[in-house]
């Protein structure tokens, strides 16, 4: 679940910073911008945390005797 939060943040916030980056750099013609790719970023969107989620909940072991919490006695 970690996984999968971290990597929308870094996909949304990447997304973000791009996206303006590109605003910047064609600050004096706006048209060249005009066709945006909404397919492409969806799947981006949805599919990098889906899948890092997906990894994570696969790939996850069990925590070592040796760091598990000791119960209370």
């Amino acid at each position: 679940m970690t996984g999968g939060a971290l990597a929308f943040l870094g996909v949304l916030l990447g997304t973000i910073g791009a996206c303006l980056a590109l605003i910047a750099g064609y600050h004096n013609d706006l048209g060249a911008l005009g066709r945006v790719p909404v397919g492409d970023l969806s799947v981006i969107l949805v599919g990098l945390p889906v899948t890092a989620a997906a990894a994570g909940w696969l790939l996850v072991g069990r925590e070592p005797p040796a760091l598990a919490r000791q119960p209370l006695q």
